[in-house]
């Protein structure tokens, strides 16, 4: 199975966050593309540790992407196979 995983951490203290910048719509849109992908799945991470050059997604085994946006789901999908 192919995994992507999505920072969803929201900040409380003021700092940057992926999920102040977008990252909860990012998962969304990503759950809703691979609901037919049995093979896929998305998991919400509580932080990995780069909110600063968020929203972070990660292919696990693979990218690390950060700075995402919409526009970047495809690149992403691709490389999993969707």
């Amino acid at each position: 199975m192919k995994t992507i995983a999505i920072c969803v951490n929201r900040r409380l203290s003021g700092q940057p966050s992926c999920a102040a910048r977008g990252s909860e719509a990012l998962a969304q849109a990503l759950e809703m593309v691979t609901k037919m992908h049995a093979d896929v799945r998305i998991i919400r991470l509580p932080c990995m540790g780069a909110c600063e050059v968020g929203p972070n997604v990660k292919v696990v085994g693979g990218d690390l992407y950060h700075g995402v946006d919409l526009a970047m789901l495809p690149l992403i999908l691709e490389e999993v196979g969707v």
